[in-house]
């Protein structure tokens, strides 16, 4: 049993096992269903997974290098994690990868890329401002060299309380987000790196970044940035095509929401 999804514009199938495969199965057709694959896709890379009872048959399948968990959300987590990094690879020669959530204006395709570490906020940016605009990812936004952004409206990775480091995938439907359709034209608008603070609501501070100072600030939030041909050449031309990047301080993500409307 499997379900192939096009994760960074690539085939990634999952192929479950375990005599909870179907529900295993069931729960990944649910909250993927966005990033479902056509038939005919080229699969470029598969991760395996199981879901079983009995946790001797998780163990012997984690010793075999495949996915397992005693618990569905867990291993949802897993998988998530597994195809976002085999898609990372696949495309990593390809396109300009950053560590961001990415919303895009639904009329004019306009993409901002939120630049930021792990863990502080980028899912939460999403679902509060993503209502009435293209849901293109929590996670990592992949350019290509033309300057447009690859959907990836992957489940939305919830933290289960605030110190967790578990996380729950939900789809983005059920968060009332509407996800970027695969064929969307998304040229990029601007690139913000997010420097969360305490303070007030209504909190924002911009500070535009030239084109070196901008690619310094983003070479830690990149993947594979050494894969691409004339890799600094490449993240320079990206930059001066959308007139540089900026620095935001902000104390909540609806903070951002003039950003957004300032990218229309």
């Amino acid at each position: 049993m499997s379900l192939t999804v096009l994760a960074l514009g690539v085939g990634v199938t999952v192929d479950v096992g375990g005599d909870r495969a179907q529900e295993l199965h069931a729960a990944l057709a649910g909250r993927w269903a966005p990033c479902v694959a056509p038939p005919g896709t080229d699969v470029v890379a598969r991760v395996g997974a199981v879901l079983d009872s009995d946790p001797a048959v998780g163990a012997a399948a984690e010793a075999g290098g495949l996915a397992s968990r005693p618990r569905l959300d867990d291993l949802l987590q897993v998988i998530t994690r597994e195809v976002t990094v085999a898609a990372i690879d696949a495309v990593g020669g390809d396109h300009v990868l950053l560590h961001a959530a990415c919303l895009a204006d639904r009329d004019t395709g306009r993409a901002t890329a939120f630049v930021a570490s792990g863990g502080t906020g980028k899912t939460t940016l999403a679902r509060t401002l993503g209502p009435g605009r293209w849901y293109v990812t929590d996670e990592t936004v992949a350019v290509r060299s033309d300057g447009t952004v690859v959907p990836y409206p992957k489940p939305l990775s919830l933290r289960r309380s605030p110190a967790s480091d578990h996380k729950d995938e939900t789809s983005p439907r059920s968060l009332g987000l509407d996800p970027a359709p695969a064929a969307a034209r998304l040229p990029l608008a601007q690139v913000l790196l997010l420097e969360r603070e305490d303070g007030p609501p209504g909190h924002l501070h911009v500070s535009p970044l030239g084109t070196l100072d901008a690619i310094d600030a983003l070479v830690p939030h990149t993947s594979h940035l050494l894969d691409l041909d004339e890799p600094l050449h490449r993240l320079a031309a990206l930059l001066e095509r959308i007139g540089g990047a900026a620095r935001v301080s902000y104390s909540e993500a609806a903070d951002l929401a003039p950003l957004l409307e300032a990218a229309t």
